[in-house]
C-alpha cells in the first residue's frame, strides 16, 4: 500500500489514499494498470492517444481546459512515456476516501449577515457548481434549486448524493427560503451536482479535473470545492487556473490539519486551496475563535463558520463541522456579491470578499483568518443611490481676480465649481477630484468688478451626484497698480570648462497696466527639462530681470522657464493678463 494523494472532504474528517500495485507480468495486455495523470507540453494529439493505446493504455479522460490525458497504464509503460520528448510530467490518479464527520446547531448563514441581503438579494440565478459526493436533488429545500449536473463516478448524468456530504455543502450555499429546515447563504442561486466522489466518499484526481472541466464548459460562475489534498499535482493546479481565466470564483476548503509543536505553527493549507486561483477558506466558530481543527498559513484568504453547522442532508438535515462546512459560505456570499455588482469580474468579486471582511485575530492579514471573516451583508451591500447632501455654500476671500467657494457634505465627495458671468450659463469649472466632507475650491482669472454666478456639484464614491442651487458673487474694482508679464525673451551661453556647458537666460519684463515698464519687482520662477532649479531677481529701470539656468555639461534638448509668482509692495500681480507665462529654448 502506498500513498499517493489525499483529497480531503475538509470536514473534520481524515483522509487516506491507497493505490495497490500488483506484480507485472510480461504481458502488456495482462499486466495490472495503474491509473495516471499525463501531461503534455503541447495540446494532445491524436498520435499521443495512440501512443497510449499502443502502450497499453486504456484512456479515461482526454481534457481540453488542460493539455493532459487520463489513462490506465501498465507500471512498465510509466517509465518509458516519461522519456517521450512531448511528454511534460506523469502523476499518479490516487484513489481517495473520507474515513469519518462529526455532526454537531446551525448559525452560520446568520452570523455573516445574509439574512440580512435577503431582502433584496438572494443570489438568483447565479450557477454554483458543487464538486462533491453529489446532491440530492429531491430534498424539499434543493429541488427548486437544482438545476443539474454530471456524475463522473459512474459516467452518467444522475449526480444522486449517496454520501451526504456534498447535500450538506450545498445547502448552506442555497437552501431554498421556503419555510422549511434551513436557508443557505444565497436561497435563490442555481445549484449544480459535479459528483467525482462515490457513496464511501472515494474518487480520483481525474474525475476532480473533469468535474472543473465540466463547470468551465456549463457556464459556471462559482465553483464550491470542499475537498483537498497535501501533494502538489500540476494537473490540479493547471485545472484549476484555466477555470480562473475562464471567469470562475473558485473557493475550497482550507483543510483540518493545524499542527503545532511547541512554538513553530506549520503550513497545513490543502490543495487546491493552497493555489493562487483559489480563495482558501479556514474555519470558525459561534465565538468567532478559529475551529480548533482549521488549517492555516499564508494562503489562507478568508474565514467562515464551520462548526455545528445544520444543513441539508438526504432524508431530512444534519450538523456537521469542518472547513467542508466553512467553504460553501464564502462560494454563497461570492453569488451574493455577482447580483449586487453583476459587471464585476471573479478577481473584483474577490476583491469584494476580502476589503469587506471582519477583521479577527492579528490585526490586518493573517495566517489563521486571512483577511477575516466572510461578511455578506457588507460585501453584497444594497447599492447606494442616495447623492450627498450639500450644505453651506459661501464665497470668501474676493478680490479684483480671484475668490473661494466652499461647501460641506454629509459623506465624502468630490468638489466641482461651474461658473460664469450670465446666470444659469456656467461655461468655467474648477474641479478637486479629494473626496471629502469640507470642500474649497480656488477660483483665479477672474475680471475685476464683475458678477459671477455659480453652482457647486459633488459626487460621492459611490457616483451618485449633488448640484446645489445657484449663487453669485461680484469682485471688487482692480487697484490702481496692477502689473503682469509682458515678454520672456530666451537665450543659452555656451562655455567651456573640462567639457562644454550650456545655461539658459530667461530675460522676463513686467509692465503695469498701461504697458509701462515696472522696476522692483520681484520675479519668482523655475526651470524645467534640461534643468529643474528655481530662480527670482528683481527688475531693472527697463521692468526687466535676468534668470539664469544651472549649466548643462553636453546639453541636447529643451530648457524652460515659468514664472511662478511677481510681487512689489503696493501692487497686484494679475496673471490672467500674462502676454505670456512660460518660453522654452531648444540646443
Amino acid at each position: 500500500m502506498k500513498k499517493i494523494v489525499a483529497i480531503l472532504m475538509a470536514m473534520l474528517m481524515v483522509m487516506s489514499v491507497t493505490v495497490v500495485f500488483a506484480g507485472s507480468v510480461a504481458d502488456k495486455d495482462t499486466e495490472p494498470k495503474v491509473p495516471v495523470i499525463i501531461g503534455f507540453k503541447d495540446t494532445p494529439k491524436q498520435a499521443d492517444k495512440d501512443m497510449i493505446r499502443g502502450y497499453g493504455g486504456d484512456i479515461k479522460y482526454s481534457y481540453t481546459i488542460i493539455s493532459a490525458i487520463a489513462a490506465k497504464l501498465p507500471m512498465q509503460a510509466i517509465d518509458k512515456i516519461k522519456k517521450n520528448h512531448g511528454v511534460a510530467y506523469v502523476e499518479m490518479d490516487g484513489e481517495v476516501h473520507l474515513l469519518d464527520a462529526e455532526l454537531d446547531n446551525s448559525w452560520g448563514v446568520k452570523r455573516i449577515g445574509a439574512g440580512i441581503v435577503h431582502g433584496y438579494n438572494k443570489g438568483a440565478g447565479i450557477n454554483v457548481s458543487i464538486i462533491d459526493t453529489g446532491i440530492d436533488y429531491t430534498h424539499e429545500d434543493l429541488d427548486a434549486n437544482y438545476k443539474g449536473g454530471y456524475d463522473f463516478v459512474n459516467d452518467d448524468a444522475d449526480p444522486m448524493d449517496d454520501n451526504g456530504h456534498g447535500t450538506h455543502c450545498a445547502g448552506i450555499v442555497a437552501a431554498e427560503d421556503n419555510g422549511e429546515g434551513v436557508v443557505g447563504v444565497a436561497p435563490e442561486a442555481h445549484l449544480y451536482a459535479v459528483k467525482v466522489l462515490d457513496s464511501a466518499g472515494s474518487g480520483y484526481l481525474s474525475d476532480v479535473i473533469a468535474g472543473i472541466q465540466w463547470s468551465i464548459d456549463n457556464g459556471m460562475q462559482v465553483i464550491s470545492m470542499s475537498l483537498g489534498t497535501d501533494t502538489d499535482y500540476q494537473s490540479l493546479h493547471d485545472a484549476c487556473d484555466a477555470a480562473y481565466e475562464a471567469g470562475i470564483v473558485l473557493v475550497a476548503a482550507a483543510g483540518n490539519d493545524y499542527l503545532r509543536r511547541g512554538r513553530t505553527e506549520f503550513d497545513t493549507v490543502d490543495y487546491p486551496a493552497r493555489y493562487d486561483s483559489v480563495i482558501a477558506v479556514g474555519a470558525t466558530d459561534s465565538n468567532d475563535e478559529k475551529a480548533s481543527f482549521s488549517s492555516t498559513g499564508a494562503d489562507v484568504e478568508l474565514a467562515a463558520p464551520g462548526v455545528d453547522i445544520l444543513s441539508t442532508y438526504p432524508g431530512g438535515y444534519e450538523y456537521m463541522s469542518g472547513t467542508s462546512m466553512a467553504c460553501p459560505h464564502v462560494a454563497g456570499t461570492a453569488a451574493l456579491v455577482m447580483v449586487s455588482e453583476p459587471t464585476f469580474t471573479n478577481s473584483e468579486v474577490r476583491q469584494r470578499l476580502q476589503a469587506t471582511a471582519d477583521d479577527l485575530g492579528a490585526a490586518g492579514f493573517d495566517y489563521w483568518y486571512g483577511y477575516g471573516l466572510v461578511d455578506a451583508d457588507e460585501a453584497a451591500a444594497l447599492p447606494d443611490t442616495t447623492p450627498p447632501g450639500i450644505t453651506n455654500v459661501t464665497a470668501s476671500d474676493i478680490t479684483s481676480i480671484s475668490a473661494t467657494i466652499a461647501w460641506n457634505t454629509d459623506e465624502p465627495a468630490d468638489s466641482l465649481v461651474k461658473y460664469g458671468t450670465e446666470p444659469g450659463n456656467y461655461t468655467l469649472e474648477a474641479y478637486d477630484s479629494a473626496d471629502v466632507t469640507s470642500h474649497s475650491v480656488g477660483l483665479a482669472g477672474l475680471l475685476s468688478n464683475t458678477t459671477y454666478y455659480y453652482v457647486v456639484n459633488s459626487t460621492d464614491l459611490s457616483g451618485n451626484s449633488a448640484q446645489s442651487s445657484g449663487y453669485n458673487f461680484t469682485t471688487k474694482e482692480a487697484p490702481g497698480n496692477t502689473m503682469h508679464v509682458a515678454s520672456i525673451d530666451m537665450s543659452t551661453t555656451k562655455i567651456r570648462l573640462n567639457g562644454w556647458y550650456t545655461y539658459a537666460t530667461a530675460a522676463v519684463t513686467i509692465v503695469d497696466a498701461d504697458g509701462k515698464p515696472v522696476e522692483g519687482a520681484t520675479v519668482s520662477g523655475h526651470w524645467s527639462g534640461l534643468t529643474s532649479d528655481s530662480d527670482s531677481g528683481t527688475t531693472d529701470g527697463d521692468g526687466t530681470i535676468a534668470l539664469d539656468s544651472d549649466s548643462v555639461k553636453n546639453a541636447d534638448g529643451t530648457f524652460t522657464f515659468t514664472v511662478d509668482n511677481v510681487t512689489k509692495e503696493g501692487w497686484v500681480y494679475d496673471p490672467s493678463k500674462n502676454v505670456e507665462t512660460s518660453d522654452s529654448i531648444t540646443v
